[in-house]
């Protein structure tokens, strides 16, 4: 299993960076976690954009999925007229919704995805079978608005966290993961009734609670130290954390 990092960066990323977006490869499939600002253009100038078999959407903020616009682009271009549509879009339940209200604000057709991707709106608590050896899971986290976490089991396991506060569901999802890619937005805890995500000690709370094998902290701000984050998520685990940049390149 190999994940590439096309986008560690949070809502406003730092200059020249993407927000949300990771490439898993594995048993020759190839599985689009989140797609936001930036990524389009990272992945296409990696392969093909109709050679991806999945995306999955973790919630319908812009910074997880607006490029699927102009990804959408590119695949009808690979396309280049052939049907049916190969890959499939996996979205949050009333993700379509959103979708539609999107593509109406920006004067595009009802169909506009529908016509390359195969569209589904998943369930917290099911499994999809991705391919032979290759499954998704997913489970609610706390977030501002209803956001998942997102299990892919093939050869190793990845767990991604999506947006979330302190989530007992996704530390169940995540436990005995081989890699935890984990948000660490916040350099303080949030207080309050009010809360949707990490600090990278928090992160590291999460990895050592679902005994993971490794952690990776992402979904930075702009102006985020991300050397500060990597000390105090070591200072939890007692053990090496990879920290996500623009690019990177993991392998399970």
């Amino acid at each position: 299993m190999r994940l590439t990092v096309l986008g560690s960066g949070a809502a406003c990323a730092g200059g020249g960076g993407n927000s949300s977006g990771y490439l898993v490869e594995d048993v020759g499939v190839r599985i689009l976690l989140d797609c936001g600002h930036g990524v389009a253009s990272s992945l296409i100038a990696m392969m093909p954009a109709d050679e991806i078999d999945h995306i999955f959407v973790s919630h319908m903020h812009a910074d997880h999925f607006i490029d699927l616009l102009p990804l959408r682009f590119a695949v009808t271009k690979e396309m280049d007229g052939r049907s049916p549509p190969r890959g499939w879009l996996h979205l949050p339940p009333g993700g379509r919704e959103a979708l539609s209200r999107i593509l109406s604000a920006v004067s595009f057709p009802a169909d506009f995805f529908d016509n390359v991707w195969q569209i589904q709106e998943y369930r917290s608590g099911e499994t999809y079978e991705l391919s032979t050896g290759l499954q998704a899971r997913l489970a609610g986290g706390v977030h501002y608005i209803p956001g998942w976490a997102i299990r892919i089991d093939g050869t190793r396991s990845l767990t991604y966290t999506g947006d979330t506060a302190p989530s007992p569901a996704i530390c169940d999802l995540a436990r005995g993961s081989d890699l935890l890619l984990a948000e660490a937005t916040l350099d303080e805890p949030e207080v309050g009734p009010v809360q949707g995500h990490l600090t990278a000690t928090q992160a590291a709370e999460l990895a050592k609670a679902a005994a993971v094998r490794e952690l990776m902290l992402t979904h930075f701000w702009h102006d985020a130290d991300r050397d500060l984050a990597a000390r105090s998520a070591r200072s939890v685990l007692g053990c090496d954390v990879a920290i996500a940049y623009d690019g990177a390149v993991l392998d399970l």
